[in-house]
């Protein structure tokens, strides 16, 4: 968990709300709220409406989102366990194709964990990733076989190879799937909008008025941050981790 990236976005969040506290005394001293006070009954429909469309559109967001993590989360734990399998069964075949295979999935590991995971966090793929990758499907492929036995391990290696890509594949593509632009904008203006109509309702004291203000924002602030935190599932406060390509028999 990244606590730093966590603490500048609190910090940030801080700085805003006194800001917005300090705007808030003012106009209540100038008498800005005496004269919404007569529009009390339409800003409170405005709020409860505004609010449902908000809930209902964040809890399918984050729910499609969270999705998505978890299937990352699951696709790297499967892609590991294929090699680990791969490496198991390769111990039976030729000392040559064992070492050409062990050899391969090192380079393909270490250069996964060390530039390919980070990319994926940015946004874009690693095409070195990609052809290392490439030549452990053909050190899998090329393994020669001597006897019978090692001819049947290589056809279950061959299949288990295949299911290795196939989880990969997926793995990358899920890891760079994000939310719509689109969608994100609409999910922030509604929270924005909400927030504008609880920063202008007129509540009967200026306490009560701050203190409402401030915990709608924080609520607000830890929803979004969730939604966009999450919507990456490499990079962020919270993350998959890559743990299972360090724990490799390699």
């Amino acid at each position: 968990m990244n606590w730093k990236l966590a603490a500048g976005n609190v910090a940030r969040l801080v700085l805003r709300l006194v800001i917005a506290l300090v705007l808030y005394r003012l106009l209540r001293g100038a008498g800005f709220y005496d004269f919404t006070a007569r529009e009390g009954g339409g800003l409170a429909v405005l709020i409860a409406l505004v609010g449902d469309i908000y809930a209902v559109l964040l809890a399918f967001t984050i729910f499609v989102i969270w999705g998505q993590f978890t299937d990352v989360e699951n696709c790297v734990f499967r892609e590991c366990n294929a090699l680990a399998d791969v490496l198991r069964f390769s111990a039976y075949l030729d000392p040559d194709a064992t070492t050409a295979i062990r050899r391969a999935t090192a380079e393909y590991v270490q250069r996964a964990l060390k530039s390919e995971w980070p990319a994926l966090g940015e946004g874009r793929t690693d095409k070195r990733t990609g052809e290392l990758f490439a030549n452990w499907l053909g050190s899998v492929i090329e393994a020669k076989s001597s006897t019978e036995v090692q001819r049947e391990i290589h056809g279950r290696l061959l299949e288990m190879a295949q299911r290795t890509s196939q989880f990969r594949d997926e793995r990358v593509s899920k890891s760079l799937t994000r939310m719509p632009p689109t969608l994100s904008g609409l999910v922030r203006s509604i929270a924005a909008a909400l927030l504008l109509l609880i920063f202008v309702y007129p509540f009967q004291y200026e306490v009560s008025g701050a203190f409402c203000f401030v915990l709608v924002s924080v609520v607000v602030f830890l929803a979004n941050y969730v939604m966009s935190d999450t919507d990456n599932p490499i990079k962020g406060v919270w993350n998959v981790s890559p743990r299972p390509f360090t724990t490799l028999p390699i």
